[in-house]
């Protein structure tokens, strides 16, 4: 597939790099801007149909970044396109760019079409508000095993670039829907779901239930916690016990405490 180099950052395809920076843009072309080699093979691996992948020679960080620019050179099936440091630099999202960008198509799942084992474990994130937050709990979705991740009521654009970066890409390895909450709550209760949601307002530790089950682990906003439909709809509550002065964790961080005591629980059972 024939290249081209691109040396201008006036040139039409740096500014709509820059554009898709931007949800409007992203949400009107159906598009998202990832960056990063890690990220960008990521989305790749997962499926996902990467348009455009555009790279920086002068910039890249080691040897890895131009073997893995021939492997899809000799691939054939993803468009190259070669940009100057100038132009590079105005496109990326990040300080100190790896030199490698990629345009990818969004995509969406749907609950009913999940393909689940016979004792999932689902995690469920409502109105969840920092894109940052959003990509840390994916990375630890990701090495616990859960089997699909859930945004109930969320204003969050899932392709927002520092949701992508802090998720270091696993944001594409996951199955990620976006629900209504009368819709989830109907799909949750018709297949069996242990419904856990997080709370401080409860006595039971978040060790002192049974995750060997299909379970759903509920998660509310940094601001508010869960809200009032969901602490009546779940069928469990828990916490995670705090010493010292601080009231609670950050939900990334709570996430992943909860998340690793459900992998725990799953592997002694094995």
């Amino acid at each position: 597939m024939e290249e081209y180099y691109i040396q201008s950052k006036q040139n039409e395809q740096v500014k709509n790099l820059v554009r898709l920076r931007e949800r409007k843009h992203r949400d009107r072309q159906k598009r998202f801007i990832v960056e990063g080699l890690r990220e960008s093979l990521h989305a790749r691996d997962a499926g996902y149909s990467i348009e455009s992948l555009y790279y920086c020679p002068e910039l890249f960080p080691s040897s890895t970044h131009q073997e893995a620019i021939e492997d899809i050179r000799r691939d054939g099936n993803t468009p190259l396109i070669r940009l100057s440091a100038e132009a590079i630099e105005k496109a990326s999202y990040r300080e100190g760019p790896d030199g490698i960008l990629a345009i990818g198509q969004q995509r969406g799942h749907e609950l009913h079409a999940l393909n689940l084992p016979d004792t999932p474990l689902v995690l469920v994130l409502e109105g969840i508000e920092k894109p940052g937050n959003l990509g840390a709990i994916l990375r630890s979705a990701d090495g616990a095993g859960v089997q699909a991740v859930i945004l109930v009521d969320c204003i969050l654009d899932l392709y927002n670039p520092n949701a992508i970066r802090s998720s270091q890409g696993l944001l594409f390895a996951l199955p990620i829907i976006c629900s209504d909450r009368q819709g989830l709550a109907e799909w949750l209760q018709a297949n069996h779901f242990q419904i856990v949601g997080t709370t401080p307002d409860t006595k039971t530790l978040h060790w002192e239930i049974e995750y060997n089950q299909p379970t759903a682990l509920f998660f509310g906003s940094e601001s508010s916690g869960l809200s009032d439909f969901w602490l009546e709809t779940a069928n469990k509550h828990i916490r995670i016990p705090m010493e010292g002065q601080a009231d609670s964790l950050n939900v990334s961080v709570a996430a992943a405490v909860c998340l690793y005591e459900a992998r725990r629980q799953r592997e002694i059972s094995q």
